[in-house]
């Protein structure tokens, strides 16, 4: 088995261990580096923080995360180390898939929601709602020019699975888009199937990207965006390892975890086991 490396990204709009930030330190606490040595992973983990002094504001410190994790990322995968993201935001996507390139790339974003709005179409003015759009191209790109390696994925190369949850833009540009969207209930196996065979031959890196909001409420609430009708974490389980069957997964994420609303646990234990299943999918 490759080694672990486990990058913190404690962040959630610029913030330091405040609401979803505050999710990746507390699923070390949980118990995620034993559970993972017990299954025979070599950890590592690092904390990714901005270097520069300037105050931190919502966008900028942002970009700056994804700059720092681009390095980290590629860094790990040139020692031979699986790199897997615990991050209080989305948008750190676009730092992982850099630190992939030049690899094609194919991204498996499992997600309540699309996060696929713009500066130009959003509402809530929440920069995380703007992360696959980002990672996509169709925004930022001043901001994205400056991550080390960043190249916009091809929508073809896309799957959003789960999500369940679309502004009207969104659905919109998705209606026009190449993007590939699996309704969440029930899962579409066979879809599934079907899409990772057709994106097999022309991708060199997987990238499995699980905003824990994807998981139906019934099985503890993540974060303040609860939506009913989501994944169990045996169907994500399931189709993570399909993906890693189809597809060589090379980075993860595990993101959008705020403990203050895991009142009993449920949410970072079913984290740990979503780590340990792209793990051992990955592992193929």
């Amino acid at each position: 088995m490759a080694p672990v490396q486990l990058l913190l990204v404690p962040y959630d709009s610029g913030r330091r261990d405040w609401r979803m930030g505050a999710g990746p330190e507390r699923l070390i606490t949980a118990g995620l580096v034993p559970r993972l040595e017990a299954l025979g992973h070599a950890v590592e983990c690092a904390v990714v923080v901005p270097e520069s002094d300037a105050p931190l504001a919502e966008i900028a410190t942002a970009f700056e995360l994804m700059r720092l994790l681009a390095v980290r990322v590629r860094t790990s995968l040139a020692a031979g180390r699986f790199p897997l993201v615990l991050s209080g935001n989305c948008n750190t996507a676009s730092g992982t898939l850099a630190g992939l390139t030049p690899l094609s790339r194919a991204v498996f974003w499992f997600d309540a929601h699309a996060d696929l709005n713009t500066p130009e179409t959003t509402r809530s003015g929440f920069l995380d709602g703007m992360a696959l759009a980002t990672a996509l191209g169709w925004c930022w790109r001043q901001m994205t020019d400056a991550v080390p390696g960043f190249e916009a994925v091809p929508e073809a190369a896309v799957l959003l699975l789960g999500a369940r949850d679309f502004d009207r833009a969104e659905t919109e540009r998705l209606s026009r888009s190449a993007v590939r969207v699996l309704p969440p209930k029930p899962l579409p196996v066979s879809r599934l199937a079907h899409e990772l065979r057709s994106l097999r031959p022309t991708v060199e890196a997987g990238y499995v990207h699980c905003d824990l909001d994807v998981l139906d409420p019934s099985h503890g609430q993540a974060n303040p965006f609860p939506v009913p009708s989501g994944l169990s974490v045996t169907e994500v389980e399931g189709a993570v390892a399909a993906i890693g069957q189809a597809i060589p997964i090379r980075a993860a994420a595990l993101a959008a975890y705020a403990p203050e609303y895991d009142v009993d646990g449920r949410v970072a234990e079913a984290a740990i086991r979503i780590a340990q299943s792209i793990l051992a999918a990955a592992a193929r």
